[in-house]
């Protein structure tokens, strides 16, 4: 389960693990890992560039998100080749807890669910289909045919598991109760679950805040973004 891939990243020794240029190339150049590497090195960019005391929720999400890819978890044990990866991971390591209480949560936050299924290529597709073709839903008008069609198919991938059940907490990028709510009462017919008084309270004063836009799709990985990832990469946990 890829919640468990968040942990191995936490214990990890690298020792006699494949070298790190390697594992970047493997995982830069699949569309899935590719887009999640993006996504964590815009997305802890200020973890990676100045110390700081605690992790950004935006940044431990990215971890989870990365390593719930095979290529991802390959690139956590990889073997760092020089100081400049040994002190990224040092830096990194502020998100271990945080990675690790989101690796024991049952249900995910609807930010992270996304995110876990952006760095899945399949589910990725599934789920830019979905967007395209339900925004009559989310705009409250008419769930169609075209829409229902495309969340079935969303349903039917692995790593779309936790859309089903995840919860909003104000840290998405778009209006998440609404569209829960609209999606249960015009494509279900019924009222949704996850659209609680407590989603409701407080939501729209936490949603203020600028949500940075994830990468959807891989895209080519400069040499020293590529670089500064696969240092930063091997992360967590290498004790001494």
């Amino acid at each position: 389960m890829w919640w468990l891939l968040a942990l191995v990243c936490l214990t990890a020794s690298g020792a006699g693990g494949t070298p790190c240029e390697e594992a970047r190339m493997r995982c830069a150049y699949r569309a899935g890992c590719g887009a999640a590497l993006n996504n964590y090195m815009y997305l802890c960019n200020e973890v990676l560039t100045k110390p700081i005391s605690s992790c950004p929720n935006e940044c431990g999400h990215a971890l989870i998100a990365l390593t719930s890819t095979e290529e991802g978890k390959e690139l956590m044990n990889c073997q760092c080749e020089d100081e400049y990866c040994l002190e990224a991971k040092q830096r990194i390591d502020v998100c271990r807890p945080l990675v690790m209480r989101g690796a024991a949560n049952a249900t995910a936050s609807c930010r992270l669910s996304q995110l876990i299924c952006l760095a899945d290529a399949q589910c990725a597709t599934a789920l830019r289909y979905y967007k395209e073709l339900c925004r009559s839903v989310y705009r409250g008008r008419k769930c169609s045919n075209k829409c229902l069609n495309s969340i079935q198919i969303l349903r039917k991938q692995e790593k779309a598991a936790a859309l089903q059940a995840c919860h909003c907490d104000g840290n998405e990028d778009y209006d998440c109760p609404k569209m829960q709510n609209n999606l249960a009462r015009l494509c279900f017919h019924k009222h949704s679950k996850n659209l609680t008084n407590n989603y409701q309270r407080g939501y729209e004063e936490r949603h203020k805040k600028h949500h940075p836009q994830v990468v959807s799709s891989a895209s080519s990985v400069t040499t020293f973004s590529a670089l500064f990832i696969l240092c930063t990469f091997f992360m967590i946990k290498q004790s001494t």
